[in-house]
C-alpha cells in the first residue's frame, strides 16, 4: 500500500527530536511510509499539492503544527466537499467517521487520511488506524546482504512474500516481510529461522531485544566506549526496563580516563595508541572488572571529520564485545560519512559482536 506522510509547519520540521518521536509515533501504527512530504504553515499551494499527493496515494498521513491544525482540516473539506464541525474539543471534517482529540481519520475518494495535531513537548494523540498493513520484520547478523537475498527470496517467493533488505552495517542487515494478498508472513519467518536458528532475531526493535533477552537470562551489560561518547549506552538505555541489565557505562574519551578509570596500561598507549585492539581488550576488561557484568562492549576510533593519519584514516575503529567467560571478538572496521554516521555505524558494529559472542541468549534455538 502507497503510504504518504505530510508533515505541515517548519516548527515541526526544525525541532529534530521532535520529527524523531513523530515518525516512531507513526510507526506503531503503519510500518512504513514511502514518501515524505514538508510544507511550511504559508504554503501558497499546499491545496493543489495535498491533492496531487492524495490522488497518488493509497494512504496518507497528516501531522500538522498547531498553527496549521485547522487550514489543514479547512483543505481537507473542501477536498471531500465537507464541512467543520467541533467535536471531541476539535474542528474536523463532520464526515469523519473515527476522531478523538486533535485527531480523526476522513476518507477522500474513498482514501483514507489520518490527521493528527501535534504540539511540541506534549504526547502525540493517536493514529485512528484500523489496521496494520501485511507486513512484518526482523534482523539477520552473520549474513552479508547478498547472502541474504539469495538465500531468503527463494524461501518467500514459496510463501508469496516479498522482502526489502536493508544494511544497517556490514553482517547486519534489517529485512522487511511483506504480504501479497495471499502471502504467509508468519509461516515465511518461522521456516527462515528454522533454516538460520542462529542468524535471525525476530524483533522490529533490536534495542529491546538485547535489553529482553538479557533479562530473561539474567545476565548484564556494560560498556566502555570512547568514539562513540556513550551513544551504545543511550541506545539501550532508550528501552523500558533496562536498568535491570544494563549496570553503566564509561565514557573514555581521553587516554589518562582510559588509564585511570579503566585500567588500560601506560604501555599500551604508548605502542599501540588508543585506537588498536590491544587497548579495546584493556577497556573492555576494565569495564568487566569496575561493573560485575556478565557482558561488555567497546569502541575506540576516529570518527572524524579530523584526527586521521595515513596508518589510521577517518573512519578507522576498533570495536569489541567480550563476555566474563573468556569470549572475546574484536574487529577493525573502516567505516565511510560524515561523524554522525561514522558514530551510529560504529555502534551498530558492536552490538553486532555482543549478538554473536552471546547468541546462546540472544538467538532462539
Amino acid at each position: 500500500m502507497q503510504t504518504s506522510l505530510i508533515i505541515v509547519g517548519q516548527s515541526l520540521s526544525l525541532n529534530k527530536p521532535f520529527l524523531e518521536y513523530i515518525f516512531l509515533h507513526i510507526q506503531k501504527y503503519i510500518n512504513s511510509f514511502d514518501a515524505t512530504y514538508y510544507f511550511d504553515n504559508n504554503d501558497k499551494n499546499i491545496l493543489l499539492n495535498l491533492e496531487k499527493i492524495i490522488n497518488e496515494s493509497e494512504q496518507i498521513i497528516i501531522v500538522s503544527s498547531k498553527n496549521s491544525f485547522n487550514t489543514i482540516s479547512k483543505i481537507l473539506c473542501t477536498l471531500s466537499q465537507d464541512s467543520l464541525e467541533l467535536k471531541a474539543e476539535t474542528l474536523i471534517p463532520s464526515k469523519s467517521p473515527l476522531f478523538s482529540k486533535d485527531s480523526y481519520k476522513l476518507l477522500v475518494e474513498e482514501k483514507p487520511i489520518y490527521a493528527i495535531c501535534a504540539l511540541e513537548t506534549q504526547i502525540l494523540p493517536p493514529l485512528h488506524v484500523e489496521m496494520i498493513s501485511p507486513c512484518d520484520t526482523f534482523f539477520i547478523v552473520g549474513l552479508d546482504e547478498d547472502s541474504t537475498k539469495i538465500l531468503l527470496e527463494p524461501l518467500a517467493a514459496t510463501y508469496d512474500v516479498k522482502l526489502v533488505t536493508t544494511k544497517i552495517v556490514e553482517g547486519f542487515s534489517k529485512v522487511k516481510a511483506i504480504a501479497s494478498k495471499y502471502g504467509d508472513i508468519e509461516s515465511f519467518i518461522h521456516a527462515s529461522m528454522a533454516l538460520f536458528p542462529d542468524k535471525i532475531i525476530k524483533n522490529d526493535n533490536i534495542m529491546e531485544h538485547i535489553v529482553s533477552s538479557l533479562k530473561q537470562n539474567n545476565k548484564t551489560l556494560s560498556t566502555a566506549e570512547s568514539c562513540t561518547g556513550g551513544l551504545i549506552a543511550s541506545l539501550i538505555t532508550s528501552v523500558s526496563g533496562s536498568s535491570e541489565v544494563f549496570h553503566g557505562g564509561v565514557v573514555s574519551y581521553s587516554n589518562d580516563i582510559k588509564r585511570s578509570w579503566l585500567g588500560v596500561s601506560k604501555e599500551t598507549l604508548q605502542n599501540y595508541g588508543a585506537v588498536s585492539e590491544l587497548c579495546l581488550r584493556e577497556m573492555m576488561e576494565g569495564v568487566l572488572n569496575a561493573s560485575n557484568s556478565d557482558f561488555a562492549v567497546a569502541t575506540s576510533g576516529i570518527a572524524g571529520p579530523s584526527g586521521g593519519s595515513v596508518e589510521k584514516p577517518v573512519g578507522t575503529v576498533f570495536v569489541g564485545a567480550r563476555d566474563t567467560k573468556g569470549e572475546v571478538l574484536v574487529e577493525r572496521v573502516l567505516l565511510q560519512g560524515d561523524r554522525n554516521y561514522i558514530q551510529h555505524q560504529s555502534c551498530y558494529h558492536a552490538l553486532r559482536l555482543l549478538l554473536l559472542v552471546g547468541k546462546e541468549y540472544f538467538f532462539k534455538k
